[in-house]
C-alpha cells in the first residue's frame, strides 16, 4: 500500500512531498462526517467522494491531491473529504473563512488552507478540482473554470455543484428576503418553540464566514453546458442535490429526519429542471 503524502513549502514558491503518519488519516465514511440535512449536504459530500473513488478506483485517497476552489471555511467539502484520507488543499479569497478553515481542520495534516486566488497558485498539479456552491457567485464563472483548468492534471476530473438559478430555493430566498421574514422566524425560534436537534448539537454550520458575497449568477443547465463546451469540458457524469431547501422551507422540514431524507432521495426520481441544484463531474473533451 502506498503511504500518504504532504505537499509542505519549504520556501516561497518551492513544495515538497513529505510523509505523513498514517496513524493521523483514518479513512472514515460520509456518514460518519456529516450528517443529512434539508440542503443535502451529506448527499453532496457522498457524491463528490463517490466519483472521486469512481475516477480513480486503483488509487488510495492518499495519493488522490484535491482541489477545492472556493473552499469557504472548509466545513462541508475540504475537511470532511480531508478526514475519508485524500491530500487536500483549499483556496479562497475571503481571508476570515481560510483562518476558520485552518481553526476548525485542526491537526488534520492532509488538509491545508490557502488564502487567493486560484490563478495565483503554484503548485503540483491536482487529480480533482471541485467548485462547489462557487460559480453562482462570482462576475467571470467561465475564467474561474479556465483558471481552475490550468491546475488540473490532463487526467483530472471537475466536480461543479450549483443551484438551479430558477429552481425552489432561489425562489423561497427572494421570498424570504422580500418579506423580511429572518425577523418572523428569529421570533419563532427565539419565543415560541424550543431548538432543533441540529441547532442543540451545533452542527448547523456555515459553509463561508463570507456573508456579503450574494448570487450574482442564475444558471440554467443549457447554459451551463454550453460554458462547460466553451472550456473544452464534456460532462461525465450529472445528478441532482435536493428537491427543496430555501430558508423558508427549511424551518419546515428541519425538524423531521424523515422529512429530511426523503427530500433528498426523492430528488433523483424528478426531472432536474424541478430539483433545487444539480451536480456535474466533467472531463476534459480533448483528453
Amino acid at each position: 500500500m502506498s503511504s500518504a503524502h504532504e505537499v509542505s513549502e519549504t520556501s516561497p514558491g518551492q513544495w515538497k512531498s513529505v510523509p505523513m503518519d498514517s496513524e493521523a488519516i483514518k479513512p472514515v465514511t460520509c456518514e460518519e462526517i456529516l450528517e443529512e440535512n434539508p440542503w443535502g449536504y451529506g448527499k453532496r459530500l457522498r457524491f463528490i467522494g463517490t466519483e472521486i473513488k469512481r475516477a480513480f478506483p486503483l488509487r488510495q485517497p492518499g495519493s488522490t491531491r484535491v482541489l477545492d476552489v472556493g473552499c469557504g471555511n472548509g466545513s462541508l467539502v475540504a475537511i470532511p473529504l480531508a478526514r475519508r484520507g485524500f491530500d487536500v488543499t483549499g483556496t479562497d479569497l475571503h481571508e476570515p473563512s481560510i483562518q476558520n478553515a485552518k481553526k476548525l481542520a485542526g491537526a488534520v495534516p492532509n488538509a491545508r488552507f490557502i488564502v487567493g486566488s486560484v490563478s495565483a497558485l503554484e503548485l503540483p498539479a491536482f487529480d480533482v478540482a471541485i467548485l462547489s456552491e462557487v460559480l453562482e457567485h462570482v462576475p467571470d464563472p467561465k475564467g474561474l473554470l479556465l483558471a481552475t483548468l490550468r491546475c488540473l492534471k490532463p487526467d483530472g476530473i471537475v466536480v461543479v455543484t450549483v443551484p438551479n438559478g430558477y429552481g425552489e430555493f432561489e425562489i423561497d430566498s427572494w421570498i424570504f428576503r422580500a418579506l423580511r421574514l429572518r425577523f418572523v422566524f428569529d421570533f419563532v425560534k427565539r419565543f415560541l418553540r424550543p431548538p432543533l436537534p441540529s441547532e442543540i448539537a451545533k452542527v448547523a454550520t456555515a459553509a463561508t464566514d463570507n456573508h456579503d458575497c450574494g448570487h450574482v449568477q442564475f444558471f440554467t443547465r443549457s447554459r451551463l453546458k454550453r460554458m462547460f463546451v466553451e472550456c473544452s469540458l464534456e460532462v461525465a457524469e450529472e445528478s441532482a442535490g435536493s428537491f427543496v431547501c430555501g430558508p423558508i422551507i427549511y424551518h419546515v422540514i428541519a425538524r423531521w429526519r424523515r422529512l429530511i431524507e426523503w427530500n433528498v432521495r426523492v430528488a433523483d426520481r424528478l426531472p432536474l429542471a424541478l430539483v433545487s441544484s444539480w451536480y456535474f463531474v466533467l472531463r476534459r473533451a480533448n483528453r
